[in-house]
């Protein structure tokens, strides 16, 4: 008989076993969800709870400080209770479903069926996939939590799409429902209808507005005459022309590193100076590989083409083929061309029309900044020129930001940078706590074991759990 067989019978014994104990009173409820594994001050509807204690449906679990609960339930689940958590469990027998309140739970589930845990109006739901038990933590912070996915199906169902998680990857909620997964990027600061998002892990696209946040992994389209201006959170911009499709890869403010896929359509990136060793901006298209290092530029992708232009500071272009070589430096003023299989062509002058027509495809409704005016006028194109566009801007804006509003757009974006900030201190700490929780969750197990040391079969049982949880077990996810 195979052990997680053995440890479903002696589980099942040690539940009926515990009935008639710590169930004394719950006679409208004589069906037990599954039994706890206490470590330290462990309560159960506010009772002390030893290890091996029955819970139910509509119990609450709490843990007090430097203790641990370990829920085994009867569908296969096992949840780690951190320190100073409290759980509410529901559902019906042969399910796992709970409530967090506080601290965090480690869940790890090898069945089909999905166990659920609502957290801040959310609900998580965590299956295992073709024989291998998912894993999966999840911590509140105050009015944040996050969510993070080791292994398995991991998949958040809140307002708007489904997110499904892949091994890895994290996601923060917030008191507006689920955040996109990733590390927070920037926010929209100005918008033209019509503009989408993808975030990592959904199959959707959803609509991006002012001030949406945006982060890691995030894929940004615009549609027909959309435009959308993102203020990153080191103060940089991209201003993203219409019918373009660009990925923010990494966005890091402290290290200023920063990888930009701009997949089709026009950009137009406004770097700060970069002062980090190593920090530096890369844009890929499908044909080229643009360095930035604090400066103006804008580019535009085709499939097999793609044009840079250097309005201010210097640009190192070359082919996204490694094999092929050649690198172009460009000044202020001057453009070059990336062709498919081949190498950049030498640079060569723009002319101000042609600036002033990239940066009007530009713009976003948002007044010019006076370094962007300075090197426009420098290289002979007109504010004319790129106020237009192409496109009537100032009667499609959204959300009550008008054409020359650049200073209420500087300061929208100084607060998107603050909240963003905010939210990655929350998610960071969610973080912290997760790991801490965790940690203990070994030693827990341990403990909880010698606690049933008194049956020898439970004992094993409770070994086969910690086996194939600790670093030394098969499949294990290291923390």
């Amino acid at each position: 008989m195979s052990g997680r067989r053995i440890f479903g019978l002696v589980a099942a014994i040690f539940l009926l076993a515990s009935v008639n104990t710590f169930a004394a009173g719950r006679q409208d409820r004589l069906r037990p969800l599954g039994f706890v594994a206490a470590k330290g001050e462990v309560w159960v509807d506010k009772q002390p709870a030893p290890s091996g204690a029955a819970f139910f449906a509509g119990d609450v679990i709490t843990t007090g400080s430097a203790s641990v609960a370990v829920m085994h339930f009867q569908s296969g689940t096992a949840a780690t209770l951190s320190a100073n958590g409290e759980v509410a469990l529901s559902g019906e027998i042969g399910s796992t479903a709970m409530s967090l309140r506080k601290g965090a739970v480690a869940i790890r589930n090898e069945s089909l069926g999905s166990g659920r845990v609502s957290v801040l109006g959310a609900t998580v739901l965590v299956r295992g996939e073709a024989g291998f038990p998912a894993l999966c933590r999840i911590a509140v912070v105050g009015n944040s939590a996050g969510i993070f996915a080791d292994r398995g199906h991991v998949e958040v169902r809140g307002k708007g799409a489904p997110v499904v998680l892949s091994p890895g990857k994290h996601l923060q909620l917030g008191p507006g429902g689920p955040q996109a997964a990733g590390q927070p990027a920037g926010k929209v600061a100005n918008a033209i209808p019509e503009e989408t998002v993808q975030h990592p892990g959904q199959a959707a696209e959803l609509p991006l507005k002012v001030p949406d946040p945006l982060v890691w992994e995030d894929t940004v389209r615009t549609l027909k005459t959309g435009r959308v201006r993102i203020a990153l959170l080191d103060g940089s911009f991209l201003n993203v022309g219409a019918r373009s499709v660009m990925k923010i890869v990494k966005h890091d403010a402290q290290t200023q590193q920063t990888q930009i896929e701009l997949q089709l359509g026009r950009l137009r990136g406004e770097v700060v100076k970069i002062s980090k060793p190593g920090g530096g901006t890369q844009i890929k298209t499908q044909t080229a590989v643009i360095g930035v290092v604090g400066t103006i530029l804008n580019v535009h992708a085709l499939r097999n083409l793609t044009r840079v232009f250097c309005l201010n500071g210097t640009v190192t272009v070359q082919s996204i083929n490694p094999a092929i070589p050649g690198v172009v430096t460009l000044q202020p003023g001057q453009t070059t061309t990336v062709p498919r299989g081949g190498p950049p062509s030498g640079a060569s002058p723009a002319s101000g029309s042609q600036v002033g027509t990239e940066v009007g495809q530009t713009n976003v409704g948002e007044a010019l900044s006076s370094e962007l005016t300075q090197a426009m006028q420098s290289l002979g194109a007109t504010t004319g020129q790129a106020a237009g566009g192409g496109v009537q801007i100032g009667a499609n804006l959204t959300n009550g930001i008008a054409t020359g509003a650049g200073a209420a757009s500087a300061g929208m974006a100084g607060a998107a940078m603050s909240r963003a900030g905010d939210a990655k201190d929350a998610a960071a700490k969610a973080n912290d706590t997760l790991n801490e929780a965790v940690h203990i969750n070994f030693g827990a197990a341990h403990a909880a074991a010698d606690a049933a040391a008194t049956n020898n079969d439970i004992a094993d049982g409770v070994q086969i759990y910690i086996d194939s949880l600790s670093p030394s077990g098969p499949g294990c996810v290291c923390l």
